[in-house]
């Protein structure tokens, strides 16, 4: 069946590829650059290994980050439109994160004038990482169910409100820099091995408690995740990790054990975006209520 609603979004979610080749979405690349003037496309230009392991090699160098501009997303609506897309979802990173929902905005006033044959809905998913990527999953699940757009635009908005992002850092040093933190806590989190737990609520940053110890940090995660979750086998769920490969399937076990829930975990990478900001070994959970179910 030929699918009638182009869903395109920007990368902040990281969505698995192989989810993506499969439902077709299109995803708009940030930007990012090291200590050199040439900035690069995420998923495009640089490899996640490759962006995580300069981290890790040039401690100091932290990455700065870019959103899409308005051209990115035009030439997209255009393609699709080519194609004889003419109903558009487009999902981005919590506006107050960053400028993607808005130039996503200025894109689509530009388009509509243009095409007056279209509907296209644009929103800011008010996280980013595993939980804009929970939202788009179910998004998706929709589009490929036949839904209709309406229906689909009014579920969506519901869904932002429910959305969780849960994640903890390895390094608090990223978090320094992106201005999350102070650096007397910097300091007394590498004296006592603290490893915040912390959330994404209304698009910022919020510390849920500080613990000890990585494995406890892990651990804290989860029990909060599961706590939040009504009926686990409702939910969608995915973890994004930051090359911590094994932490990722120690959440994934310690879950199995909580709840003996055995449904779908979707797992990808934690994207280079949210990554510049929380460093290596960085690792989160995002869920929210499945639509069809």
């Amino acid at each position: 069946m030929r699918k009638t609603i182009c869903q395109i979004v920007d990368s902040s979610g990281n969505l698995p590829r192989k989810f993506i080749e499969e439902n077709n979405i299109s995803e708009i690349p940030f930007y990012f650059k090291f200590d050199k003037p040439n900035y690069y496309r995420e998923n495009v230009d640089y490899k996640i290994t490759e962006f995580y392991n300069h981290m890790e090699q040039y401690p100091n160098e932290i990455p700065k980050t870019s959103a899409p501009n308005i051209y990115d997303w035009l030439t997209v609506f255009e393609e699709q439109y080519a194609r004889g897309i003419k109903n558009y979802i487009v999902t981005t990173i919590s506006s107050k994160l960053s400028s993607s929902f808005q130039t996503a905005i200025l894109a689509k006033q530009i388009f509509e004038e243009k095409n007056t044959d279209i509907q296209m809905k644009v929103i800011s998913s008010n996280t980013c990482a595993c939980g804009q990527a929970a939202l788009e999953i179910g998004i998706a699940k929709m589009i490929a169910s036949g839904r209709d757009f309406v229906d689909i635009v009014e579920t969506i908005s519901k869904m932002v409100t429910s959305v969780s992002t849960l994640f903890a850092v390895n390094s608090l040093k990223y978090m320094k820099s992106g201005g999350r933190i102070g650096g007397a806590t910097v300091f007394l989190g590498k004296l006592i091995d603290i490893k915040p737990v912390c959330e994404f609520v209304d698009g910022v940053v919020r510390p849920i408690k500080a613990v000890r110890g990585r494995k406890n940090s892990l651990k804290t995660m989860v029990d909060v995740a599961v706590s939040r979750m009504i009926d686990i086998n409702k939910m969608i769920i995915i973890i994004q990790n930051a090359e911590c490969q094994e932490d990722a399937s120690y959440i994934i076990n310690y879950l199995g054990e909580l709840t003996n829930y055995t449904g779908q975990i979707f797992k990808s990478d934690l994207g280079i975006i949210v990554g510049a900001h929380s460093g290596p070994g960085a690792i989160g959970i995002g869920f929210v209520e499945n639509p069809l179910i």
